[in-house]
């Protein structure tokens, strides 16, 4: 394994082991401690003993100078015996110096022999200078196995005291590890997943941008790469579905184009039979008039392919007519509007927006389109245009077709959404990004039965 391994999995599986390992290390820390408070423990109970043996070695010294029986002599002399038997425990060391024991050994040992003199002494009648001394070794006796006792305390206190700061050292470490280790992970897993995340919501919205991020950790980079192969593939097929959409578009205005210009040259063909068969006849008003026909008819083919010829044509942004961009629209796709719904244009005449013309007149065509769609039977569609400010215009396209429901608005700009049999979803995505691409807002209000309404608003400058 390397040393700094580019495998997310590795390094997780480091922080598990170093992890595992410091929890392992702290409960070992706390065994110890743990063992070290009960050998402490049960080395003090060895204390605990000698110091109420020398207790009873006082208590039985002043029943035996009060009465000086036998008795008292043998349970003083026993208590002699069994605090001499406590010395030899080695676990005393552990609370007090060599020098104290065998000073308290010492002291014993003179006790006794005091004793022994004491109890040898003609009729008990006892000499007072020896039952001073006796005494007074009796209190250094005890005060000796205080002093003890007393370390003991003090040994166990610190012992507790430095128990309870190891513990809140080992805490201290572990939460320090785990919050090192949720940090590397939120820096080595989570930070790489939210950054995916929001380029996922990106997507969602429609904007096909590739991962720019860099990566260390193999199993990112190999996401990264399948993440950005996937946008592009999804990047390459919209466009190729834009390009459908544009052409079945195209489709219906050649529709329409072909539909309108059927008229003129029907009536241009009629009139040129006509003024063959009368020409000889010399009727000359009525031969003008026939070629005042040809010339308005023809006129009329004129305007409608140089709207086509305007629409296809892909231009900058720019300043221009909106009436007129709205009226050439209108032309375009009048074949497509049914005999039993209603057009009706509402734009002033000096009305201009600040955008590209063939853009506009496309967004135009599918809201006019889409409305159609939604009318079932007899309707009508309004489309009309007014000044908001100095710097804004609104373009409204309203129907009285099915409407939809809240569901369904909240979806209706995504891309590949459509709630129709037939379509991409695309046309109201391509509107909505040719809206905000010239610096535009567009919103729709929609209830089930009561129609639908776009309202657009663009720049009407620079």
């Amino acid at each position: 394994m390397k040393l700094y391994p580019s495998s997310l999995k590795q390094k997780i599986l480091i922080g598990y082991i170093a992890g595992a390992t410091l929890v392992f290390a702290f409960a070992l820390l706390s065994w110890s401690n743990l063992n070290t408070q009960q050998e402490i423990v049960s080395s003090g109970e060895t204390v605990s003993s000698l110091f109420d043996t020398t207790l009873e070695i006082r208590r039985f010294e002043k029943n035996y100078f009060l009465y000086r029986t036998t008795a008292d002599y043998t349970g003083l002399q026993g208590y002699i015996d069994r605090a001499d038997e406590l010395l030899d425990r080695q676990e005393l060391y552990l609370f007090t110096t060599p020098e104290l024991i065998n000073g308290l050994k010492d002291n014993l040992r003179i006790y006794g022999d005091l004793l022994q003199q004491d109890i040898a002494t003609p009729n008990r009648a006892g000499d007072p200078n020896l039952e001073a001394m006796i005494r007074d070794k009796g209190k250094q006796i005890v005060t000796t196995g205080e002093q003890i006792n007393t370390s003991r305390n003090e040994i166990m206190a610190d012992s507790l005291r430095s128990a309870k700061r190891n513990l809140l050292i080992g805490i201290g470490l572990l939460l320090v590890a785990v919050s090192a280790g949720g940090f590397i992970f939120s820096r080595k897993a989570v930070r790489p997943l939210s950054v995916l995340e929001k380029h996922m919501i990106r997507i969602t919205a429609g904007e096909f941008s590739l991962i720019p991020v860099k990566f260390r950790d193999r199993e990112f980079v190999s996401l990264k790469a399948a993440f950005n192969k996937m946008l592009l593939e999804l990047r390459a097929r919209q466009d190729y579905l834009v390009q459908s959409e544009k052409f079945a578009a195209l489709g219906t205005l050649v529709f329409g184009v072909a539909h309108e210009l059927n008229n003129p040259l029907a009536n241009i063909s009629t009139s040129c039979q006509i003024l063959k068969e009368e020409i000889e006849d010399g009727d000359l008003e009525y031969e003008k008039e026939l070629l005042d026909q040809i010339e308005t008819e023809t006129n009329r083919a004129r305007d409608v392919v140089g709207s086509l010829l305007n629409y296809s044509r892909s231009k900058e942004k720019q300043s221009f007519g909106l009436k007129s961009a709205v009226d050439e629209t209108v032309r375009l796709i009048k074949a497509e509007v049914p005999a039993n719904i209603t057009l009706q244009v509402d734009v002033p005449e000096d009305l201009t927006v600040y955008a590209d013309r063939q853009k506009i007149q496309q967004v135009l065509i599918n809201l006019v389109k889409n409305a159609i769609d939604a009318i079932e039977g007899d309707g009508k569609i309004r489309v009309f245009a007014a000044n908001l400010d100095d710097r804004n215009a609104e373009i409204v396209v309203l129907d009285n077709g099915a409407g939809m429901e809240q569901e369904k608005l909240e979806k209706i700009f995504d891309p590949f959404y459509t709630s129709k049999q037939e379509g991409y979803g695309l046309g109201l995505f391509i509107v909505h990004n040719i809206i905000t691409d010239y610096g535009g807002t567009i919103s729709v209000d929609s209830y089930p039965g009561k129609g639908t309404t776009f309202n657009i608003v663009l720049p009407t400058r620079e």
